[in-house]
């Protein structure tokens, strides 16, 4: 019978167990959402190409920063300038072309690619 202190287990040991695969073949390996019941559970899970991805916290950023933002919904051409760092976010500015003033967003430190 699976309940979810099996699950936590289960995700636990997983990670365990990928770490040889993912230096034998030189992948990432993430485990997704597990979903589960009393006699099954599923998942999903990507193996990317090359080592797991920095996460940036805060204080890895200054202020006048030209960054860019790694999420689906945004070009990954685009850039910002950092405007603001608060306790938990970061607020920053779209750079336009043409010298006018862009949208201005708060993002968290993790989703911010240095260039």
């Amino acid at each position: 019978m699976i309940n979810k202190q099996k699950v936590v287990e289960f995700r636990t040991d997983f990670i365990l167990a990928v770490r040889e695969l993912e230096e034998k073949y030189g992948v990432n390996i993430n485990l997704g959402t597990i979903s589960f019941n009393s006699n099954e559970l599923r998942a999903k899970m990507i193996a990317k190409v090359g080592d797991a991805p920095v996460k940036s916290t805060k204080s890895d950023f200054q202020v006048g920063d030209i960054v860019g933002i790694n999420h689906k919904k945004v070009n990954p051409y685009d850039r910002f300038e950092i405007t603001k760092i608060n306790s938990k976010n970061i607020g920053v500015r779209a750079i336009t072309t043409d010298g006018k003033v862009g949208a201005d967003m708060r993002v968290s430190p993790s989703l911010l690619v240095k260039n």
